[in-house]
């Protein structure tokens, strides 16, 4: 017959030695998978560390930002990218309308202020007219936009837009001239009509 035993007494098998407030605590240990898990999880975050913020093999986190940089570039600009900055990168812009029109944007984003949003002119000059100041040519086009001019009265862009939205930007001003919108007084002089836009082998990818 199995041991009865008397009320309140505490059976002692299993039981810590101690007792707190008449509370006895089991002897049950963490398994010992789980503190494998544990130390793994540590040696983990070591070799992770070391690997990650030390290692040549591991691109730093500016590399990968300029990494990703480059391949959205890549993907919204492939067609015009792979002409070098000046006169024919502009005109293969110009003869393509969706490039004019993201031109069109990059200049809405950054030149309304002095030029007004349809060019026609308020601290800058009126760029629908024939007259220039600073610009002789297509690629004192790209000049000016890229190193300002007039002592920053036209301020630099290069450190706010990229190469090729510079090329947008200056091929969209281009394409103003000689629309002649009401505005600000011609200013600077005459110069050479630009050359015409080159509308072969670049295929502009379709919206969607």
């Amino acid at each position: 017959m199995a041991e009865e035993h008397a009320p309140g007494a505490q059976h002692d098998e299993g039981l810590e030695g101690h007792c707190y407030d008449g509370i006895q605590e089991y002897d049950n240990p963490i398994p010992g998978w789980w503190h494998a898990i544990f130390y793994l999880c540590v040696l983990f975050s070591v070799c992770y560390a070391v690997f990650v913020h030390m290692s040549p093999l591991w691109p730093t986190r500016e590399q990968r930002y300029v990494t990703a940089e480059t391949r959205a570039l890549d993907a919204q600009f492939a067609e015009i990218r792979q002409y070098p900055m000046g006169e024919e990168k502009v005109l293969r812009i110009m003869g393509q309308q969706k490039w004019i029109e993201m031109g069109a944007s990059v200049f809405e984003g950054n030149c309304v202020l002095c030029h007004k949003a349809d060019g026609s002119g308020d601290i800058g000059v009126n760029m629908t007219d024939e007259y220039y100041k600073n610009v002789t040519d297509l690629d004192g086009v790209i000049e000016v936009i890229t190193n300002g001019a007039a002592d920053g009265a036209m301020p630099s862009h290069k450190t706010i837009l990229n190469e090729n939205e510079i090329a947008l930007v200056a091929a969209y001003v281009a394409s103003l001239r000689g629309t002649n919108l009401p505005g600000k007084e011609p200013e600077g002089e005459l110069i050479p009509p630009f050359p015409e836009p080159i509308t072969d082998d670049v295929e502009v990818p379709s919206e969607g």
